[in-house]
């Protein structure tokens, strides 16, 4: 079956007649991107076409809820990134819910607006995107939300580290920052209260759900 054929068939096997079956067809590929491939083969389509036909096809019946399982896993992160875009283009459009199942934390980030976390057939935690990666309950979340921010050590840094103080120590600390606390000046008031320099070795920031969170590898002088 050609692009139009795969988009077509559940409105065939639900006996729609042939006139309102093109001009469906025809919005559809519209919507998701590949109005000029009606008479494509998938087989001449890329991973991401592909995934816009199988979207559209999955559109044709007027769904009140679009599960996508795993969209993105086998797609590259610039293609991940436009079906992303696109998903969250048809909630806008359509008002529909998409239920989207995937083990990449950076999905989660991009479209979600609550998240749900499975472990062993079992629901551990449920909440909006922005507090299960400000405040996750359990250890998996935790986890998961560790891998979307992770700073290593710098190996110089590494290799002068003892975990008994000495004379003339420096202390290296590993500061998180969800929420308000992002944009609060921790680190100027805390040298003007206790008379310390900061050397900021590493840092890294991000969003989720309008909430930024980061993490920093500092070090405090004095």
């Amino acid at each position: 079956r050609t692009v139009f054929g795969n988009v077509a068939l559940p409105l065939e096997l639900d006996n729609t007649p042939k006139d309102e079956i093109k001009r469906r067809v025809t919005e559809l590929l519209s919507l998701v991107g590949l109005g000029d491939k009606h008479d494509s083969y998938p087989s001449n389509l890329s991973g991401g076409q592909k995934q816009r036909v199988a979207i559209a096809r999955a559109l044709a019946s007027n769904p009140k809820v679009l599960l996508c399982d795993e969209a993105t896993s086998a797609l590259d992160p610039a293609t991940t990134r436009s079906i992303l875009e696109l998903l969250k283009d048809i909630n806008r459009r359509l008002g529909l819910t998409i239920l989207l199942i995937t083990h990449e934390m950076d999905v989660v980030k991009r479209i979600c607006d609550c998240v749900a976390v499975i472990s062993n057939g079992e629901l551990i935690e449920q909440d909006t995107v922005s507090e299960v990666f400000s405040h996750p309950k359990t250890p998996l979340a935790q986890k998961f939300i560790q891998s979307t921010l992770h700073l290593d050590i710098p190996e110089d840094y590494q290799e002068r580290l003892q975990a008994e103080p000495f004379t003339d120590c420096v202390p290296m600390l590993r500061l998180e920052f969800t929420g308000q606390s992002v944009d609060a000046p921790l680190l100027s008031e805390t040298a003007r209260r206790f008379n310390v320099n900061n050397n900021i070795i590493s840092a890294q920031m991000d969003y989720a759900g309008g909430v930024k969170f980061g993490i920093m590898l500092t070090e405090m002088h004095g």
